[in-house]
């Protein structure tokens, strides 16, 4: 094998964690969305690497018609390096020997055990929680070598979104806590419903149970946001999961009951997706309102619970004419995140 090879392979699988000041007392929050995404390049040089990995490394979600991309990126040279402490999410893509402002901010924030692995290897990446505030990440990706650097980020692309992704769930659900949640509601869901899900304190309980439906929605405004959960009774959940008809009629039947709304029949999306560990179903599509003319996007869940003999919908809705939508559904799918059937534990 050899040693070029030998660093690639190591440049794949190296990945470090760095330190940062205490998660939950920090003072100082970094200003923006969890969209913001600072890069900062250690020279002209490794520009051109950076905008050819930010045009794999940045999907769309289209919301109705519009097409928003996952993150916002701003590019900084070395001399520029400094704003990128006043971000929620950055990247420093950093060749080791260039030397300034760049180089220097990334190494003050990694340990000396690896920084010398980064060296004497082929690079790698490297993970830095809370660097310069609370609620914060920022990932360096580092090397030697400016072929390697381009092949560390072209490898692991869709791992380094993934790692931004997570933390953002993480931080957002961190910050939830911290600022306080709906405990009331979430033990009235519990003790009445049998689902576990950590409500934030700005949302309210705005309907239960309508016409003996099975559901509920609770809300928060500026703009309006709704979360709702909904079940169907069944003997085999494991079955009506692989029925996308059944599962499209059950969000129809929610939107009627719950929104007062239809759900745009062309617009829909499927994929597979995880909730809690829970293997489950994403539908993706539009709605239109019954009561005035406009409408909205939306995310519904479909997850199964054998136990209790139900599929939940779990459904995440916006309105916000004429914003971005991606900051939202970022936020209400942290939350979507932490829904569970299981007892939560103290």
């Amino acid at each position: 094998m050899s040693r070029t090879i030998a660093g690639l392979m190591l440049a794949a699988t190296l990945l470090f964690g760095g330190c940062g000041f205490d998660k939950n007392k920090g003072i100082f929050m970094a200003a923006g969305s969890y969209g913001d995404l600072a890069v900062v390049v250690s020279s002209d040089e490794i520009r051109p690497i950076a905008d050819r990995f930010l045009a794999g490394f940045n999907i769309t979600s289209t919301f109705i018609i519009k097409e928003e991309p996952h993150f916002n990126p701003d590019v900084f040279t070395p001399a520029n390096s400094d704003l990128a402490k006043g971000y929620k999410n950055s990247l420093f893509i950093i060749r080791i020997g260039d030397g300034g402002d760049a180089e220097k901010a990334a190494r003050k924030h990694i340990s000396k055990e690896a920084w010398e692995k980064l060296k004497s290897g082929g690079g790698g990446i490297v993970q830095l929680n809370d660097p310069w505030s609370s609620y914060q990440l920022a990932i360096v990706v580092a090397s030697r070598d400016r072929n390697s650097l381009g092949s560390i980020l072209a490898n692991n692309t869709e791992r380094i979104r993934d790692l931004f992704e997570q933390s953002n769930r993480e931080r957002i659900l961190r910050r939830n806590r911290y600022e306080g949640l709906n405990t009331l509601l979430i033990n009235a869901n519990w003790d009445r419903f049998g689902f576990f899900m950590e409500v934030p304190g700005q949302y309210a309980q705005n309907q239960l149970q309508p016409g003996g439906f099975p559901g509920l929605e609770m809300m928060r405004n500026a703009p309006s946001r709704g979360i709702s959960v909904s079940w169907l009774e069944t003997d085999d959940p494991a079955w009506l999961l692989a029925e996308q008809e059944a599962l499209l009629m059950m969000r129809q039947e929610m939107g009627r009951k719950l929104h007062n709304e239809d759900v745009v029949p062309e617009s829909v999306f499927w994929s597979e997706a995880e909730i809690g560990g829970t293997a489950c179903v994403k539908l993706e599509g539009a709605w239109n309102s019954r009561k005035f003319a406009g409408g909205g996007a939306f995310w519904t869940y479909f997850i199964p619970d054998a136990q209790s003999g139900r599929v939940f919908c779990v459904d995440l809705l916006v309105y916000a004419p004429g914003m971005d939508k991606m900051q939202f559904f970022r936020q209400m799918n942290a939350v979507a995140s932490t829904f569970s059937t299981q007892q939560p534990q103290p």
